[in-house]
């Protein structure tokens, strides 16, 4: 055990260096050892380098779909991370040329993320809930949907609130709402979010 503990203590230290030189390589070869040892959430940091690839202007890590589903289900398998069920379910209701998109799929997985306080889903069940897309058209739950993913810092949240409020007559929420939005974006860098897709609408 206390071997074990030991080699996760250098483990862990290695991965940092290897964040702070931007070695995707070397911080994923790390990751799954990490999981090995048991720390299985570290299958989900794999799973969202995969989903979003990177690029620090020397070294280009393209990203891969299909391995990023891979991974977030052997995190999912091993410890039910809720970060894992996010990212797989970001996956599937955005879909991509090698991943069909499947709402019903991706419906339960952004639950579980949402429920485990990760407000991030709440802009897709929103947007399902305001669209009725996989799920019957609801604006109240769209509206808390929403609500709680701004107040996790996620400012596309109160666009959708915007609209909402837009569509309903209500001009001087609208007006709220988007200011709100403007607000929060300027305190935000985009490599503050765990995902960059969270500044765009999802279709």
């Amino acid at each position: 055990m206390n071997q074990e503990k030991n080699e996760l203590d250098v483990v862990t230290e290695e991965s940092e260096l290897a964040i702070s030189q931007g070695n995707i390589y070397r911080l994923i070869s790390l990751y799954q050892r990490m999981g090995q040892l048991g720390v299985w959430q570290a299958y989900s940091r794999i799973g969202e380098l995969y989903e979003t690839g990177f690029n620090n202007g020397t070294q280009t890590f393209e990203k891969n779909l299909d391995e990023a589903v891979k991974w977030y289900r052997q995190s999912i398998i091993e410890s039910d991370d809720p970060v894992a069920h996010l990212g797989l379910g970001r996956i599937y209701y955005e879909g991509s040329p090698t991943v069909e998109r499947d709402i019903l799929k991706a419906q339960p997985h952004l639950r579980k993320a949402y429920d485990h306080n990760l407000p991030q889903a709440g802009i897709y069940l929103g947007a399902m809930s305001m669209f009725g897309i996989g799920v019957e058209k609801n604006l109240s739950d769209a509206e808390q949907f929403f609500l709680t993913a701004a107040r996790g810092g996620f400012p596309l949240g109160y666009r959708y609130l915007a609209n909402i409020a837009a569509s309903s007559g209500n001009f001087s929420r609208t007006i709220k709402m988007l200011w709100k939005e403007r607000v929060l974006s300027a305190k935000l860098k985009i490599q503050d979010r765990n995902h960059p897709n969270l500044w765009d609408i999802p279709k």
